[in-house]
């Protein structure tokens, strides 16, 4: 077959009536009907030069290169159709053609023309024209074929005594401008049918759509379905989230199903209760009479009326629209109603939906420009789409490309995938760029405003469809809303009313929960709140007003610097219950965050100790490297504070100093800094002395200690020793696990197993198991590298495996890919080359993420390691060369171990290959970027 239609297509859509119900009532008959079907569909369409390509159940989706050819396909298959009941030449079996007959399989067919190009995954662009196709074909009736105009129009040629019958114009679901359709007629065929399905032949006041409906296929299944089993259905959400457009189109799509039709009453222009009745009467056309209430004419005429009834924009009426459905239901059994409101009415039977966003792309999982093609990968979001659409409806010379498609992405992300908001960030495009508008949202009320002159006020400009929701919170919601907008990433109940200083907050925030304005999540059996990023910004500037702004930034800064007070030894020194408390704070850290940076220009002492704690729980998560800038950057500011009076007061910062001192010397273990983690232990270990405080100088010795055997420094065994006795004094049992696991890590590494073992069991029985689960795991990681640098691999792979088990425990993931790491590096040296890339590929891909460069740097030096021992020599010099560059970048280098090692390696791989070649190979690898050279490795 040649090459798939393209530019202009000529777009076939077929569908069996009433499938559903044949496939329920005569399962076996319609197995072998369908398949009938599907050959007498594909032969009529593929011998006219057309293609198929999708079938969806019993509905099938061609494409033609011309409009004749498509009509040809459609007329040849209806006329095949027609025949399958006296197909004499296939079906031979009486007893099947008098089951087969029973069925009259009947199909409806569309054909319309515009334009479409193909994608390279075989799919279609052109929304608007394969909608377009859809709603044609799905107005006619079985064993129809329409036709739209546009089709019609290029037809010069029509086969023998075959005509066209002019219908009229059809308001089609979703299209913006009426379609003239067109009837198929042969004397071979059917040509008396019903009246066509459009909204033209029923009752309706739904307004003709100006612009086409975007996504929400979901949405719209659920919501029907929820119609279908409740009689009153409410969507709520916040303003602008297409609510009314959403409820337009499901009354569109359900006026079929309502013989009395689907009605609409705007109440958004109304400015009270009173004036419902008389609007409503309005839309059926009724008057009020002498001694009859107006209420009560709606009454008997909605009694015995089957129809759909949508109350639209109910917040500001809530009560009075609560009444009014409540009566409603209760007199007219044939009634449904759907509403849309901030808050739903709260009423028996009512089944709320809230409406949610758009959907919207990641913004690290927006593709780089370089894979091609992002332009195209970003519509398959409803909000790019709906951006890219109205763009172009508000500027002539707009085009999605690859270039702005980034900035389009961060523009949907910004505006919380809001209809309304990016409608008018998309008008926008008429005066700025995609980038300049992206640049620009941080003051987005001055930006987005320019709506459509026919619009409600308040849908002109985001602010003032946000003043119409804030205008109707009580005094007290309002200052909540305020209070909450300086929390980042969500808060907890807990850390509103500590922020908020309000005895109510519980009952107001359940206001702003209803009201729409707060979105709740679960998080790890704990409720959890949001802003959504239009409101936040919004709220900031009313709390600015309201000049509370510092007030409450500093009890944010209180609360948290509370909320980690003490955990800054935690992660190395962690009780069970110090552990749960690492892990509770994982999902404050964009809090802890915004709190530091406060703390950072406002109160320098208070948030060194909030670093301390701050960094120790960030190794939970594998924030070890933005810990350490934090810790570095508090205790730089701590440094040039001006000299305080009072003996307390120098105590207190000496005391608050010796912990950001610890804190920062445990964070550099590990890392190319670990001469700076002695130093710094080393301060800690002089202060603790100098204060008298034992706990503080056993921590620092033993964390020294700790280090110290990292790099094999003569003094660690006397450290550790000295923290030991000064922890059996205290009795503190996680100080004596330390010790006793730093020992037997020294004698592992001096080959003195005996001896390594004794203190491992001595560890093991200072505490009970998964008390000091870091730690713990710490010590199986450090007797399995002792292990096999003896070469007794099994002994290593089980320590391994056993500290694996421990950091996912407790949910580390940066440990968890320490530990998974490390049985890689096991696997490589026992010869495993296959599982070792295998996992590998595991811990390079998680090591990126947490942009950890000098350990991905150390993978690709491993795979090319492994490279060598497969004898792919090309490939080794690349990820050597690659990992060099990386690692002069960083400033990392690697162990002593780790150097001698690839030493070896490198020099097998010279003598594989010729030097010109090799240096070649080498700077090749060199400049590669960090995204190819990860996929050479994972290749």
């Amino acid at each position: 077959m040649g090459t798939l239609p393209n530019g202009t297509v000529t777009f076939l859509f077929t569908d069996i009536e009433s499938s559903t119900r044949l496939w329920q009532e005569k399962p076996e008959a319609m197995a072998v009907a369908h398949a009938r079907h599907d050959t007498i569909l594909r032969e009529a369409i593929e011998s006219h030069h057309g293609y198929v390509f999708q079938i969806v159940g019993d509905s099938f989706s061609a494409a033609f290169h011309n409009a004749v050819d498509g009509l040809r396909a459609a007329l040849a298959a209806q006329r095949n159709l027609a025949g399958m009941q006296n197909d004499e030449g296939r079906i031979q079996n009486s007893s099947f053609n008098n089951l087969h007959s029973a069925l009259a399989l009947k199909v409806r067919m569309g054909l319309h023309t515009g334009a479409a190009e193909i994608l390279d995954d075989g799919k279609y662009e052109g929304y608007a024209t394969l909608a377009a196709t859809q709603r044609v074909m799905s107005v006619a009736h079985g064993g129809q074929v329409l036709l739209s105009h546009l089709t019609r129009d290029l037809l010069n040629d029509l086969p023998a005594q075959v005509s066209l019958r002019d219908m009229g114009e059809h308001q089609l679901k979703s299209l913006r401008a009426p379609l003239r359709l067109y009837q198929l007629s042969a004397p071979d065929l059917p040509q008396d049918f019903p009246a066509i399905k459009s909204l033209n032949a029923l009752p309706n006041n739904l307004p003709q759509q100006l612009t086409s409906f975007i996504g929400r296929e979901k949405e719209i299944k659920e919501i029907k379905n929820a119609i279908d089993s409740a009689r009153l259905v409410t969507l709520t959400g916040s303003g602008g989230t297409g609510k009314t457009r959403l409820s337009q189109e499901v009354g569109a799509q359900l006026v079929t199903n309502f013989p009395h039709g689907v009605w609409i009453v705007e109440l958004a222009p109304l400015s009270n209760g009173t004036q419902i009745i008389p609007a409503l009467a309005q839309v059926f056309g009724l008057q009020e009479q002498p001694f009859n209430p107006l209420a009560n004419i709606i009454n008997d005429y909605l009694r015995d009326k089957k129809l759909l009834l949508i109350l639209d924009n109910c917040e500001h009426l809530i009560e009075a629209c609560a009444e009014l459905a409540n009566n409603l239901l209760h007199q007219s059994a044939g009634l449904k109603i759907l509403a849309s409101s901030r808050e739903a009415l709260g009423i028996a039977g009512e089944v709320a939906y809230h409406v949610p966003s758009l959907s919207l792309p990641a913004l690290d999982g927006v593709p780089a420009a370089e894979d091609g093609g992002l332009s195209k990968k970003i519509l398959d979001y409803e909000s790019t789409r709906l951006f890219a659409e109205r763009a172009r409806a508000a500027n002539s010379n707009f085009k999605l490309t690859d270039a702005n498609a980034s900035s389009i992405a961060q523009i949907c992300r910004r505006l919380d995938g809001i209809p309304l908001a990016i409608e008018l960030a998309a008008a926008r495009t008429k005066l700025l760029s995609a980038e300049q508008i992206a640049t620009r949202l941080d003051d987005m009320f001055r930006l987005l405003i320019g709506g459509s002159r026919t619009a409600l006020p308040r849908q002109q400009t985001l602010r003032a469809l946000i003043d119409w929701s804030y205008d109707l919170l009580s005094n007290e919601e309002k200052r909540l809303l305020q209070f909450a907008s300086v929390f980042v990433g969500g808060w907890t109940l807990e850390a509103l009313e500590a922020v908020s200083e309000d005895p109510n907050a519980l009952e107001n925030l359940e206001g702003l929960v209803n009201k729409s304005l707060v979105v709740t999540e679960e998080y790890k059996s704990e409720m959890r709140y949001f802003l959504l990023e239009t409101i936040k910004q919004y709220a900031r500037e009313k709390l600015f007003e309201a000049k509370q702004a510092s007030a409450a930034r500093d009890r944010h800064f209180i609360h948290y610097k509370n909320r980690t007070n003490d955990l800054w030894g935690a992660a190395y020194f962690a009780t069970e219950e110090e552990t749960l408390r690492l892990m509770s704070v994982q999902a404050e850290l964009e809090n802890l965050r915004a709190a530091f940076e406060w703390g950072l220009q406002n109160h320098v002492q208070d948030t060194l100790e909030l670093a301390a704690s701050m960094a120790m729980s960030m190794t939970m998560s594998g924030g070890q490297i933005e810990g350490i800038t934090l810790l570095k950057t508090a205790m730089e500011k701590f440094r040039a504070l001006p000299p305080v009076e009072g003996e307390a007061a120098n105590l207190l910062r000496k005391e608050i100093y010796v912990r950001g001192c610890f804190s920062l010397g445990a964070l550099l273990q590990g890392t190319n800094e670990i001469m700076y983690s002695r130093s710094i232990l080393q301060e800690a270990i002089t202060i603790a002395r100098e204060l008298g405080d034992k706990h503080l100088l056993g921590m620092g010795l033993e964390m020294y200690a700790s280090t110290s055997a990292m790099i094999k420094a003569d003094d660690a065994p006397a450290a550790a020793m000295e923290g030991l006795e000064i922890f059996r004094e205290l009795n503190y049992k996680p100080g004596m696990w330390m010790a006793y696991s730093t020992l037997a890590r020294w004698e592992s590494l001096s080959g003195n197993f005996q001896e390594s073992e004794k203190y491992v069991a001595l560890a093991q029985a200072s505490v009970k198991e998964g008390t000091i689960s870091i730690q713990f795991g710490f010590l199986n990681i450090g007797m399995g590298m002792g292990a096999r640098s003896q070469g007794r691999f099994d002994r290593a792979q089980q320590y391994f495996e056993e500290g694996l088990r421990i950091f996912k425990h407790i949910g580390h993931k940066g440990l968890m890919a320490l530990g998974t790491s490390e049985i890689a590096h096991t696997q490589r040296a026992m010869g495993k080359y296959v599982e070792a890339k295998q996992t590998y590929r595991e811990t390079i891909k998680i090591f990126q993420d947490y942009g950890n460069r000098p350990a991905v740097a150390h993978q690709l030096e491993c795979f090319a390691m492994i490279a060598v021992a497969e004898e792919e020599p090309q490939r080794a010099a690349k990820l050597f060369g690659a990992a060099e560059a990386i690692r002069e970048m960083t400033g990392h280098k690697p162990t002593d171990e780790e150097q001698a090692e690839e030493a070896q390696f490198i020099t097998r791989l010279r003598a594989m290959l010729p030097e010109a070649e090799f240096n070649a190979l080498w700077t090749e690898g060199r400049s590669m970027g960090m995204e190819q050279v990860i996929q050479l490795a994972l290749g």
